[in-house]
């Protein structure tokens, strides 16, 4: 792939032998120095495949020539380590940047960088106080994009790129491409390679079910499954924060050592239940679809799909949390009156092999809902410590344009 000696040196000592698929189709477009859209499942090496052309074209000590947006800041984490690493040898300095945290070592370590990994309300913060300058942008990535028009960040990205270089490239990844994301396609790239990788998960180790159940009895379900397969890591997904929130406090009550995960959480408490799951503290993690992806979280043997998810490559992403590194894994899916369409569909799109899961003896426990638990919850249900870190009603940029 004529990688750059001394980017070849770093992959060599983290362990890199072979292109996965996404890498293969991208890594020479990227060095072509064409802008890339590229669609892979969860897992794929996405990072890898701008990461490692991007670490190439940077020079050290020149100023910042690189910014990467990411969703969350566990995201921008996981980029900002593999980037270091990719570059090993080259000794660049990648800066990441997000909020939760205080600003000043943020501006300090600015000062010297020249790749930027971060959430877009932040990178827009140090724009307008003049802090993070990118005027000497060539590489602008956009990773996991779609979640980020799913958290309400496009206002603010397309602000930060409407004050970057146009004479530039631009590389857009994620795991899936919804039809919201075509204005950012549109007005972002220039002539760009599209590609897209088959979406797969190896069925020899990744076992699927479903279970039938009414609606009273799904939470039952679900602690009934979780003390069966006494799972070593598991993680529960839900389409809404609120069900996240509800499910894991009733988990808790229930004798389940589980732990809620969510965009509206605040991110140090996301961080602290990051570290208490990888850790294996938290034996349970319940979460939306923001754990689905890009995050890289080991040894997962489990998933439960509490909620069936409104996106075929949703459910491909959850159930790709699991069976990974060659480990064997399951996943669960329940599935009430209404379901059975929707993920009849799911499954067909992949051909996919799904079991019926037969349950028996299945005792009704108690449910308790957010008005029922006190007042550590509002009354439209929302976790009083969860607030979004970032300025929604913030739109107006007082900063310099190119």
């Amino acid at each position: 792939m004529n990688i750059e000696k001394s980017v070849l040196g770093s992959l060599d000592r983290i362990g890199f032998e072979s292109p996965t698929m996404i890498q293969f189709e991208t890594i020479p477009q990227i060095k072509q120095g064409y802008d890339v859209i590229g669609q892979s499942e969860t897992g794929s090496g996405k990072t890898a495949a701008f990461g490692i052309p991007l670490v190439e074209k940077v020079m050290k000590g020149s100023k910042v020539q690189a910014l990467v947006l990411a969703p969350t800041r566990e995201l921008a984490l996981q980029i900002t380590e593999d980037l270091r690493k990719f570059s090993y040898f080259k000794r660049l300095r990648v800066e990441p940047i997000y909020g939760g945290v205080p600003i000043n070592p943020q501006i300090s370590g600015l000062r010297d960088a020249e790749i930027v990994v971060g959430t877009p309300g932040r990178i827009l913060d140090h724009m307008e106080r003049g802090t993070l300058r990118t005027d000497n942008v060539k590489v602008f990535v956009l990773d996991e994009a779609d979640k980020m028009i799913d958290m309400g960040f496009i206002e603010d990205i397309e602000m930060i790129e409407r004050n970057i270089p146009k004479q530039r490239q631009t590389l857009l990844f994620s795991a899936t491409m919804p039809e919201s994301m075509m204005r950012m396609r549109e007005r972002f790239t220039k002539d760009a390679r599209k590609i897209k990788t088959k979406m797969k998960v190896d069925e020899a180790v990744l076992k699927q079910y479903y279970c039938d159940v009414k609606p009273q009895m799904k939470f039952s379900l679900l602690v009934h499954l979780i003390k069966k397969e006494n799972p070593n890591l598991s993680i529960v997904f839900c389409n809404s924060k609120r069900d996240v929130d509800v499910v894991a406090e009733n988990l808790k009550e229930n004798g389940i050592n589980a732990a809620a995960l969510h965009g509206g959480m605040v991110q140090n408490k996301r961080e602290r239940v990051m570290e208490s799951f990888h850790a294996g503290q938290i034996k349970v993690l319940i979460a939306t679809d923001v754990a689905s992806r890009g995050l890289d979280i080991k040894d997962v043997t489990h998933v439960f799909n509490y909620s069936v998810p409104k996106d075929p490559e949703d459910y491909a992403n959850r159930i790709g949390r699991t069976a990974r590194a060659g480990k064997s894994g399951k996943a669960i899916t329940l599935l009430c009156s209404d379901d059975h369409q929707p993920f009849r569909r799911m499954s067909d799109i992949y051909s996919y092999d799904v079991e019926k899961l037969e349950v028996e003896d299945l005792k009704m426990l108690p449910f308790k809902r957010n008005e029922q638990r006190g007042d550590r919850f509002n009354r439209f249900g929302r976790d009083r410590d969860s607030r979004f870190s970032r300025d929604h009603g913030r739109r107006h940029f007082s900063g310099w344009r190119n």
